[in-house]
């Protein structure tokens, strides 16, 4: 799985004709370069990501340090039963949309496939523009801010109408 843990960075765009470091692509004629910022720049609270370096001479996925995960006494359990190469899935990373995504340490016990936003771009369906959404009802609590509610179809014998508690109208029973 993604680091649901799939964890937001600051993260800056490297221009450089120096691919041995970082995975290029071509946009617009240009070699764009990139690398995840020094763990020293993030945000405090927010894991820092760190480009994953195989062991010498191998393609084996090994875990990440300990001292850049989360939950090392977690990584621990997790690999307490296993041999070396079989703690971690041996993954390479694809390309999305031309850029070959980089293998990362980002706080989870294995390193994962990542791009940062600004290379892959990613459509987090940030607002919800939809012609059947309607307000919550006036009734709901106040902890339903931000929610979004649809106009609800009811059935025979069922009518529009809120329920104690609840963000949006329901079908309820007729009377």
């Amino acid at each position: 799985a993604l680091a649901p843990t799939a964890v937001e960075c600051s993260l800056r765009k490297l221009l450089s004709s120096d691919s041995s470091s970082s995975s290029s692509s071509s946009r617009g004629g240009l070699a764009v370069e990139w690398k995840p910022d020094p763990c020293d720049e993030v945000e405090p609270g927010v894991p820092c990501t760190q480009l994953y370096h195989h062991p010498q001479g191998s393609t084996t996925v090994m875990p990440c340090p300990m001292e850049t995960v989360t939950s090392p006494d977690g990584c621990g359990a997790l690999f307490a039963d296993k041999a070396d190469g079989e703690q971690c899935p041996q993954i390479t990373c694809p390309k999305a949309l031309g850029v070959t995504m980089k293998l990362v340490c980002a706080g989870g016990c294995c390193p994962t496939c990542w791009a940062p936003d600004h290379v892959v771009g990613l459509d987090r369906h940030t607002a919800l523009k939809n012609p059947d959404v309607v307000p919550p009802a006036p009734e709901a609590p106040t902890s339903c801010g931000g929610v979004r509610c649809f106009e609800p179809l009811c059935g025979e014998g069922f009518t529009k109408g809120h329920v104690q508690g609840d963000c949006c109208y329901s079908c309820v029973a007729s009377r």
